[in-house]
């Protein structure tokens, strides 16, 4: 059915077919996913800023990266340890910006001190007092959608299979989700 984000902001609307839920909603973090399922869901984020690249993985931001779609792009195709499609220009719920898929490049080694070994790139952190932290880990897949909201600041919305054998699937499944979204003024 239809619904309405209570907390996220911009305010976002959307459609969820039979089966997903509202897994987590805050000012600046909205995840959907299968209710059948953890691994695999659909992640907006308000304002992530570039994750520090540091060994230990801090909750803390890369120094000197820009806030725009454009900016968090090149930032993220410059990362070692991904593997990152060429941007093309998306549109989601009224806000532009750019797609990309993102994955782990084979063989790479280096891993967060909380991911027990498996190859990570840290990749976002929340702006502000928030405290969200999200790295890309082993054989997960994402689609991101970086759209700029005018004047202040971004919405990422990251199709995210954390078994990257599951994207195919989970892209039949959420890509008419992410085309219901319509975002409000902020």
């Amino acid at each position: 059915g239809g619904y309405t984000s209570s907390a996220f902001r911009p305010p976002v609307s959307f459609t969820l077919p039979d089966g997903w839920l509202i897994a987590g909603n805050a000012p600046d973090y909205l995840s959907l996913q299968p209710a059948a399922s953890d691994a695999i869901g659909i992640h907006l984020f308000r304002s992530p800023r570039a994750a520090s690249q540091d060994a230990e993985c801090p909750i803390a931001p890369a120094p000197n990266v820009g806030p725009t779609a454009a900016e968090l792009v090149e930032w993220i195709e410059a990362r070692p340890g991904l593997v990152v499609s060429d941007p093309v220009p998306v549109t989601v719920g009224g806000l532009a910006g750019l797609g990309i898929d993102v994955g782990i490049v084979a063989g790479w080694t280096a891993s967060c001190p909380f991911a027990d070994g498996i190859p990570t790139v840290p990749l976002f952190v929340g702006a502000g007092d928030s405290s969200f932290r999200w790295v890309v880990a082993g054989s997960e897949r994402l689609r991101l959608a970086v759209l700029d909201v005018p004047g202040q600041g971004t919405v990422v919305v990251d199709i995210d299979a954390f078994d990257g054998a599951l994207m195919d699937d989970l892209l039949a499944d959420a890509t008419p989700i992410v085309a219901s979204m319509t975002f409000g003024l902020p």
